[in-house]
């Protein structure tokens, strides 16, 4: 649970100097809103989005085995737990038709789940703490990759072939270099080869059959936490700070990224193979391009520790999962915040932000729980900042006109089409502005 500590209680009613501000704060007073500062957080271990962006998949940190599924067209949660992990769900990996998800988790197991009904079709399991699934597209096979010295001390780590319809495993891809720091494993799959990638410092490729690898990439002093396949290119975001790309088929060295922070946690690669983006352990994320090398920003999104990133609306918006608590959806090519979703602990409500913008100067918001947000009332000529009540009718005034739950799902669907609203809105406020001014009678200008 992350207890949100970054916004301060503010005065109520009064300036810190004995004057009622509900007195003097009017011509100039702003209303904004902020988040109650009691709030708490769960912090995020991955997330996912079906192809067709319809679903957004969580999971959590440390013993929490909850799941939860946003609906993004409708901006709400399913109603469904997706339980019967016992530990928290690592990763997610989803069916080719977006009706399904197989998870890996640190309970050591691998369940199926429907994402619309809740109901758990398959469960896999007899291995170590599970950090990483992926599904092969043809959904024929899944693959997971876990720490086996939790169940044979003889091992180390494996990814393991699972064929689906038996339900049992078919081959085993082994590291059995020293763990130079228990930290990560994570595999991948396309066209009949395997890929790995663990906290022995190795990546390898495997033919699906496994025994031996095919080719070795690459070897450090490090872990590798994550890994990313295009056409021509596999990344791996590695502990020492770099992320490595190598031309896929033949090994070879292609090009490395070096970052300002050591622990990198995610890797993109865009479908063109013209973008790369990464995040690290800081909340920070990177984005490259993958021709030249050339750093197209770096922003710090989260205040915590980035476990996941994925793409969504055909790669133009990055996702972030954070331990801060929040999800960030953020324009892949600006690495500008478009939203903020708030994790909350019980059942399903919902609160998920927006920054301010020239339309909307204290940013907006959507949330089934009002009181979560805080109106406050600003003179900065008075010194004066005072929460307003519940029930005081600027505070609903406000919320009325900022609880924007359609506006939300425009600009996560189209932020353009949100973009060329908010102009054509200001547009429109200057022109009756001006007419407003026009017409007034002269003392009322004064």
């Amino acid at each position: 649970m992350i207890k949100n500590e970054n916004l301060k209680p503010v005065n109520r009613g009064y300036d810190g100097l004995g004057i009622n501000s509900n007195d003097s704060a009017q011509k100039t007073a702003e209303l904004k809103h902020m988040i109650r500062p009691d709030t708490v957080f769960q912090s995020v271990r991955s997330v996912n989005v079906t192809s067709d962006n319809r679903f957004l998949i969580i999971t959590y940190e440390s013993n929490i085995p909850r799941i939860r599924v946003m609906d993004l067209e409708k901006l709400e949660f399913l109603t469904h737990s997706y339980g019967g992990h016992t530990e928290s769900v690592r990763l997610t990996s989803i069916t080719t038709d977006n009706r399904a998800f197989h998870t890996a988790s640190w309970d050591g197991s691998s369940r199926k789940f429907e994402i619309e009904t809740g109901k758990c079709t398959q469960i896999l399991s007899g291995f170590g703490r599970c950090p990483s699934c992926f599904l092969d597209p043809e959904q024929k096979f899944l693959f997971t990759a876990s720490y086996d010295s939790d169940c044979d001390l003889e091992w180390k780590n494996n990814g393991r072939c699972w064929d689906l319809r038996s339900g049992r495993t078919i081959r085993l891809y082994m590291h059995s270099n020293e763990r130079l720091s228990p930290a990560a494993i994570d595999i991948v799959y396309e066209n009949g080869r395997v890929y790995t990638g663990s906290d022995d410092g190795y990546a390898f490729k495997w033919d699906l059959k496994g025994e031996k690898p095919l080719m070795e990439y690459f070897s450090f002093n490090g872990t590798v936490r994550k890994l990313a396949l295009s056409v021509n290119y596999l990344a791996a975001a590695c502990t020492d700070g770099v992320v490595r790309v190598h031309y896929k088929n033949s090994g070879e060295y292609y090009r490395y990224f070096y970052h300002n922070e050591r622990d990198i946690r995610d890797v993109r690669i865009s479908k063109d193979e013209t973008k790369l983006w990464s995040a690290n352990e800081y909340g920070s994320v990177y984005c490259y391009n993958l021709i030249t090398g050339e750093r197209i920003y770096n922003k710090k999104v989260n205040s915590l520790w980035i476990w996941s990133i994925c793409l969504m609306n055909s790669e133009k918006i990055l996702v972030t999962g954070s331990g801060d608590g929040s999800v960030v959806f953020l324009s892949a090519g600006s690495g500008q915040i478009i939203a903020r979703l708030y994790n909350l602990p019980g059942g399903n409500d919902f609160l998920i932000t927006c920054p301010e913008d020239q339309a909307f100067p204290a940013g907006f918001f959507y949330t089934n729980k009002t009181d979560l947000i805080q109106v406050v009332m600003e003179d900065k000529e008075m010194s004066v900042r005072e929460i307003l009540d519940l029930n005081d009718p600027r505070r609903k005034a406000y919320i009325y006109k900022h609880n924007l739950k359609n506006l939300i799902i425009t600009r996560l669907k189209n932020n353009r089409y949100y973009n060329s609203l908010t102009e054509n809105y200001i547009r429109d406020k200057k022109i009756l502005d001006q007419i407003s001014e026009k017409y007034n009678p002269h003392m009322l200008k004064a």
